[in-house]
């Protein structure tokens, strides 16, 4: 299965998102798509299964193609309940069994299905949709943004799901582990031009960067050669008898080439002064008439302090900025705030601008002159250290993709010029280019920061301790993310391993003895069969219905064999604690 863009070229209103970009992907691809706000990653997407058609070129697919897709904010009929929703992306060939539509809404942190659509939060609804595009047959999985929304245990999941998953991927995220993990090409949009990697994200950085030097050598030989062509054709009256024609329109051509350099993004705010009492919580607790988020939680900030604050959805992260922010109050126990503070808030809801509104008088209307570490500077050259060049500078706000307007909302929280940043799920439809500035950004402030994150990579490189919700109740670790969460996978595969323990006088059962001998004389027949059909692949060239029926075979006793492997372990691993 093949999806090919022929010389594809796409435009939004004024803005030139592809030009004349041809490239091809098959079902047995990973890729992960890269690139900075408002290249047109979603476009990409939309294109690839046709919501959106190009303004020149060919986007052709294989016949029967069937793609599954993850968009960023679902929409689903109302009055229905989840499990029927689920349902109901099955099809004849390939319906969806009610206990698969069960088991992946559980892993996704569903456990009433009888719910309704209509009680849904945006976040549920996004993981609703990711359940949907799972458990439901395609040839290629398209997904945007899959991890926003989804906590830890949930991201380990599907990452390790997508490793498995057998047809083809193609995802728009910014979780840098995943893309290294869960990949084999990189496809990055820049300056409306496509390049395919063959390679994981971290390679994919080594080929980039020479990708950019190759380019820059080009770009300085090509403006060379303009300006010697510029200097003879502008040469006096006489010498412009002689020049020749094909001369001149190759001076003509040059001209018209347009030259893309990467801009450094950058911003450092001006230190502002900190006392010795930043935030301070004593034994404060907080909670709703049906859940308490914690009690008993004493806290003092101090001034070197980057703190990852995690947990899993809904454990009252959010509210503890709240609380922070005086937009909430403590049940019991004591806030206290320092005289000095000021306070930087990058929530997780982005804050509402109005549409109609250009650019750059959204950062005026809070300043039009901001002071940084090199002086005061404009809010239009604030706009370009960001990548809003002149033209995105007075573009209205409805024109903008969501991570720009993200990248725009961060603008303005950084230029208030704060002494203690508070960021709620900030990676969130950022690019990883302007994550990667953020980053650097942290590093480089003068004040705490405290972060409500499930970016793995974000908090493993910015956080020197945690804050981690567990059983209502809020935990200090000092330790990283990764550090962290690989302690909890033991501690609960250690969980695991004492209920399974059995008394040293019984005997391994009859029945697992019986299942374990029937699995492996199955397994064996499973393997020559898969043997016979690849045998019979390689012989058949021209019989390409004879070909689909064989590769539909192969599919099927590939995953018979998969779980009867998987079911074979579990109980070699049961005989071993009776062992």
């Amino acid at each position: 299965m093949v999806i090919t863009f022929e010389n594809v070229s796409f435009k939004y209103i004024e803005k030139r998102l592809l030009d004349d970009v041809s490239f091809s992907i098959t079902d047995s691809d990973k890729i992960g798509v890269v690139g900075v706000n408002g290249t047109g990653k979603t476009t990409m997407l939309k294109l690839m299964i046709g919501e959106e058609k190009p303004i020149s070129g060919k986007i052709l697919k294989s016949g029967g193609m069937v793609i599954n897709y993850l968009q960023q904010n679902p929409e689903f009929p109302l009055q229905t309940s989840i499990l029927d929703i689920v349902n109901s992306y099955g099809t004849k060939e390939h319906p969806v069994e009610e206990y698969e539509a069960k088991s992946i809404l559980t892993k996704l942190g569903f456990t009433d299905f009888s719910m309704g659509v209509d009680y849904l939060s945006g976040g549920q609804k996004k993981r609703l949709a990711l359940a949907c595009v799972l458990v439901s047959y395609c040839d290629i999985l398209i997904l945007d943004e899959p991890t926003n929304h989804l906590d830890n245990a949930m991201i380990l999941w599907l990452e390790k799901y997508l490793m498995r998953f057998k047809k083809g991927l193609i995802m728009v995220t910014h979780d840098r582990y995943f893309l290294q993990r869960v990949c084999n090409k990189m496809m990055e949009i820049d300056f409306g031009k496509v390049y395919i990697y063959d390679a994981n994200y971290e390679k994919f950085l080594e080929l980039k960067a020479e990708r950019l030097e190759q380019s820059k050598k080009e770009q300085q030989k090509l403006k060379q050669i303009l300006k010697q062509e510029s200097e003879w054709m502008h040469r006096g009256v006489e010498a412009r008898r002689t020049k020749s024609k094909s001369r001149i329109e190759r001076f003509l051509k040059l001209s018209e080439i347009q030259f893309h350099e990467t801009k450094e993004m950058a911003f450092s705010s001006k230190e502002s002064y900190l006392g010795k009492t930043i935030i301070e919580i004593q034994n404060g607790s907080k909670g709703y008439p049906n859940k308490e988020l914690f009690h008993n939680f004493s806290f003092s900030l101090m001034r070197n302090d980057v703190i990852g604050i995690v947990g899993d959805n809904g454990a009252g992260k959010t509210t503890l900025f709240k609380i922070l922010m005086k937009e909430e109050n403590l049940d019991t126990g004591e806030l206290i705030l320092g005289e000095t503070l000021k306070i930087g808030y990058f929530s997780q809801t982005p804050d509402w601008i109005d549409p109609e509104l250009r650019v750059i008088d959204y950062i005026k209307e809070e300043q039009s002159l901001i002071e940084t570490l090199d002086g005061m500077i404009s809010a239009k050259d604030l706009l370009e250290r960001f990548l809003f060049d002149s033209n995105l500078q007075y573009t209205k706000v409805k024109m903008l993709s969501g991570g720009e307007k993200r990248r725009l909302q961060l603008v303005r929280v950084l230029m208030k010029n704060p002494n203690v940043l508070l960021l709620d799920e900030p990676t969130n439809d950022l690019d990883i280019y302007t994550i990667e500035i953020l980053e650097d950004y942290i590093e480089a402030f003068k004040g705490p920061v405290l972060v409500v994150s499930h970016d793995r990579y974000f908090l493993d490189k910015i956080c020197n301790q945690l804050l981690v919700y567990q059983n209502q109740e809020i935990h200090p670790y000092l330790c990283s993310f990764s550090e962290f969460l690989e302690k909890e996978q033991k501690e609960k595969v250690g969980e695991t391993s004492i209920k399974k323990e059995k008394p040293k006088g019984n005997k391994f059962p009859a029945s697992l003895r019986n299942e374990m001998s029937s699995l492996e004389t199955k397994i064996k027949d499973l393997e020559e069969k898969l043997s016979k059909i690849n045998q019979e692949l390689t012989e058949i060239t021209t019989d390409y219905v004879k070909l689909m029926e064989l590769n539909q075979s192969k599919e099927k006793l590939e995953e018979e064999l998969d779980s009867s492997i998987l079911r074979l372990f579990e109980i070699e691993e049961i005989k071993q604690q009776y062992n």
